[in-house]
Formats: structure tokens, C-alpha cells, sequence
């Protein structure tokens, strides 16, 4: 799977998609009214013929008084494996890749919902935590970082947990590159060693130090 591809294909599948989000909206407010109940979304699947892509275009909220999120990511397949793959509007392309093993352990750990199949844990896991804190993280925080080496050096931190991934990049006739962040499991911080806690509060202090001295 040459991710640098895939996201070359996205890019040019987002014109098309962002259009067919915009013509569903009308369509998807309706249908989150009749549920009735809160968090409410509804989500559609959209093929493209051009680039054979699969999507699910999403619209979520959360409570009565939120705000309607809408997006859309591609489902990937690699042989037999599944994936999720969203782009990031960041200044380097990136790609955020989310396995069947993250989803599932997300699923299990945090929302407890077993009606939920793995598309919809994708929607809840990105209308939840949609804002990211990058960290490095070490063996304190990830006792098998030794086997992935700099490849398991970094994770994010969200509302609802941590994210275990693994980083790396991807690059293009020498010159254009694309981060991706293959995310491999989840725990939410209830369920993390006290080390663990204490290790990912001392890196959010060295973070804020770093950020006002900058």
C-alpha cells in the first residue's frame, strides 16, 4: 500500500467529495431530527467511479446544542487487512490511518457499544476527538516502544484518551512529502498505569515550558 498515492488520490477526489457532502446536508439534518436522541449521525457511503475509492460521508452531533460535524473518509483495503484512512489539513500533507485493531480496542475501552460496526466507531472516535495533542512518548508510556524503535516515538493525547501510532513518512520523486500516522490501539486514561498518567502529565508540563519559552 503506497500511501503517498493513496493520498494523492484523495486530493483529487476532494473537490467531487466536498461537493456531494454539501448536496447531503439538507438530507442529513433531516434524518438526525427524527431520531430524536442524542448523540445522533447518519452516514452515507459514496463510491467514485474515476478513482475507485470508497467513502462514508458523515454528519454527527453530539448534544441538542452542538454543532452538525461533517466530513468524510476513504475505507481502504490492503489484501485482507481494513483501514480507515483520513487526510489532515496540515502544512506537510498528512494522513491518519486507523486499523481494524484500533477501532475495535476504542470500541471495547471507551464507547462499550457493540451495536456499533466498525464505520460508525470510525465516526464517533473523529466527531470525539477532533482535537489532537501530538506527543513523544518513551517506554514509560509504551513498554514495547523498543520493538518499533523511532517508529512508536510519538502518540496523541485526546479528549477520550491516547492513541498508540506509529509515524513515519512518505516521499515523492524526492520532493514531496507526506506524514503518516498508522494508529495501532487505544486506552483510555482510566485504564492507564498510574506510571503511564504520570508520564504523559510530565510531557504535557515540558510541552507547555517549551511553548512560552519559544
Amino acid at each position: 500500500m503506497n500511501l503517498h498515492e493513496v493520498y494523492r488520490n484523495l486530493m483529487m477526489d476532494k473537490p467531487k467529495l466536498d461537493w456531494k457532502r454539501d448536496s447531503l446536508f439538507p438530507k442529513a439534518i433531516k434524518a438526525i431530527r427524527r431520531q430524536g436522541e442524542f448523540p445522533a449521525w447518519v452516514t452515507y457511503e459514496y463510491k467514485l467511479p474515476e478513482s475507485k475509492n470508497n467513502y462514508v460521508i458523515y454528519f454527527s452531533v453530539e448534544h441538542p446544542y452542538g454543532n452538525i460535524m461533517c466530513d468524510y473518509f476513504c475505507v481502504l483495503f490492503d489484501e485482507n487487512k481494513r483501514y480507515i484512512v483520513k487526510r489532515i489539513d496540515t502544512e506537510i500533507p498528512e494522513l491518519h490511518v486507523l486499523t481494524t485493531h484500533f477501532l475495535q480496542r476504542y470500541n471495547e475501552r471507551f464507547l462499550k457499544d457493540a451495536s456499533l460496526n466498525a464505520n460508525e466507531t470510525a465516526v464517533r472516535y473523529f466527531t470525539r476527538n477532533n482535537v489532537m495533542k501530538p506527543m513523544t512518548i518513551d517506554e514509560r508510556i509504551n513498554k514495547n516502544i523498543g520493538e518499533y524503535g523511532d517508529y512508536a516515538g510519538e502518540g496523541f493525547l485526546v479528549p477520550d484518551g491516547f492513541c498508540f501510532k506509529l509515524s513515519g513518512e512518505e516521499t515523492a520523486d524526492n520532493r514531496e512529502r507526506v506524514r503518516i500516522g498508522l494508529f495501532t490501539t487505544f486506552m483510555p486514561r482510566a485504564e492507564m498505569s498510574e506510571s503511564q498518567r504520570e508520564a504523559i502529565l510530565e510531557e504535557c508540563i515540558r510541552d507547555s515550558i517549551r511553548s512560552k519559552s519559544a
